[in-house]
């Protein structure tokens, strides 16, 4: 196999029995080719609209809407082919080719930019790997760029093959935003609410269903879900009844509310900790010798920092 291949292979985390068999010093080579992106970051006051021939970084991890904690294997830059459209009133999603620094295995047809000044080194736009995203996990925007479609008869050789293969499959970090969303929305209106936690190892996610039903539907759940305590027993639920994560895992314990289309969310006992959204802004609280409380809080990815964790804490409310 193409040594490129071979490397990029080695990369998908679902491959994890496939060696590399070229050198050490070919291997750290084509790592830092590949993995140590020295673009520079554009330095702006004021982040800009996320919009059509746009390049960015892509997050190296994220929770996706089915709660599970998705990793990349190496940092992954994309170029936006589509501006941003709205799935709901709260997500939207764009179509985007990653970018590849693999010139070698460019066909005659594909996309070059042997510019290095836009990102810090040429690369290939893999416009035959065109996937959707949710916007969420775009990261940092890093320039601009106008790619033209080349019509030619295109000459693909086994190695180019095998490499196109590799990155589609890779490229399943990205699709899995999507696939993720679609899937939850499918099963959404069965729920009044949902609450994604990640902690370390832990993955999980609890389920509130609809309230004031006497006799709640429950459905069939996957394995790292669980319902409401409240909605097992089958009472009617109200908006006094809460999601709560209260396992030896965590050193306190954490409660969900929905109240009047907003959350609420309590920290039992009162500790030193901090809680920032995806904008990194600090959330207000109020608190009493026993809890802390954060009210009025909107759909959306939260981070929950203290002295007490050995690693932040990332919920979902949904």
């Amino acid at each position: 196999m193409n040594v490129i291949n071979e490397f990029l292979n080695s990369q998908n985390s679902q491959n994890t029995s496939i060696g590399v068999t070229c050198s050490e010093q070919k291997l750290s080579s084509l790592n830092n080719l590949y993995s140590d992106y020295k673009f520079k970051i554009q330095k702006l006051r004021i982040l800009p609209k996320i919009k059509q021939d746009q390049i960015w970084s892509v997050k190296n991890e994220y929770l996706d809407y089915e709660g599970n904690f998705q990793v990349s294997a190496h940092s992954i830059l994309v170029l936006i082919n589509t501006d941003p459209e709205p799935l709901d009133s709260d997500n939207e999603f764009v179509r985007v080719c990653p970018i590849s620094p693999f010139l070698e295995m460019a066909t005659n047809s594909d996309q070059i930019c042997d510019d290095p000044s836009i990102i810090g080194f040429p690369f290939l736009v893999e416009t035959w790997n065109e996937q959707p995203i949710l916007v969420d996990i775009l990261d940092k925007y890093v320039g601009d760029y106008y790619s033209d479609l080349i019509d030619r008869n295109e000459i693909v050789s086994q190695d180019q093959r095998e490499f196109r293969e590799i990155e589609i499959s890779n490229a399943r970090y990205l699709n899995q935003s999507i696939i993720a969303y679609t899937n939850e929305k499918e099963r959404s209106n069965v729920f009044s609410f949902s609450v994604d936690l990640q902690y370390g190892n832990v993955s999980r996610t609890k389920h509130m269903p609809l309230m004031n039903s006497r006799e709640p539907r429950l459905i069939p759940l996957r394995d790292n879900e669980e319902y409401a305590a409240v909605a097992r027993t089958g009472q009617n639920i109200t908006e006094n009844d809460c999601i709560d994560f209260n396992c030896s895992e965590l050193p306190f314990q954490l409660e969900v509310r929905k109240k009047n289309g907003l959350f609420v969310l309590t920290i039992i006992p009162k500790i030193e900790i901090q809680i920032v959204d995806t904008h990194d802004q600090e959330l207000q609280s109020t608190s009493n010798s026993e809890r802390i409380v954060y009210d009025g809080l909107h759909v959306g990815i939260y981070n929950i920092k203290s002295p007490l964790l050995n690693k932040e804490i990332i919920i979902r409310l949904k």
